[in-house]
């Protein structure tokens, strides 16, 4: 009966490495430092989006303003659930940046003939929509950066995955002919060929 060493054969002191191993370490620090690579990635490009998403949100904050319009008008969609308050196009009336008296029509929940609403106005008087908070650019900013670093992430998995796969194919290609070779000896087994 055959006994494995018990410990590494002297010479170094590490067990014998086949190159596949050395390509798989190899390869190992090659996505580590990628993946450190799409982090910094994925932080800039949250920074970036989220400093356009502000931006924009400076520029409508000088192109629109609130205003105050009184519904004059409803016209009454049917909703699935009917205790639930239904979504309604409407008419408004409101006074534009000019002071000209205008109308406008906007979906709204729950807002009866009469009832005086806010309402958001662009600089040729027409309604508009609301301007985004200033919360709004960096929550686009997280969901930038987070993308980015889970599709980068996930590129890093597959590729892991595929080195591990081409691994395993070469050493057990290898393993094969090296018990060809062995076999016959350990079994006792000879071929007749």
């Amino acid at each position: 009966m055959h006994r494995l060493p018990e410990r590494p054969p002297s010479g170094g002191g590490r067990w014998p490495r086949r190159g596949t191993d050395r390509l798989e370490d190899a390869l190992a620090w090659v996505l580590i430092a990628v993946g450190l690579l799409v982090l910094v990635a994925a932080v800039f490009a949250g920074v970036r989006a989220g400093a356009e998403a502000a931006e924009r949100v400076r520029i409508a904050q000088g192109e629109r303003v609130r205003a105050e319009a009184v519904v004059v008008d409803v016209a009454a969609v049917p909703d699935a659930e009917p205790e639930a308050e239904s979504t309604d196009w409407v008419t408004v009336r409101y006074t534009d940046l000019a002071g000209r008296t205008r109308e406008g029509a906007l979906w709204l929940t729950g807002a009866p003939v009469g009832t005086t609403v806010q309402v958001w106005v662009d600089r040729a008087g027409r309604l508009a929509p609301a301007v985004p908070g200033a919360h709004d650019a960096v929550v686009v900013g997280a969901m930038v950066g987070l993308g980015a670093a889970f599709t980068g992430g996930l590129l890093l998995v597959l590729a892991w995955l595929a080195v591990e796969d081409f691994v395993d194919q070469r050493n057990g290609a290898a393993w094969a002919r090296e018990w060809e070779k062995v076999e016959p000896r350990w079994s006792g087994w000879r071929s007749t060929d």
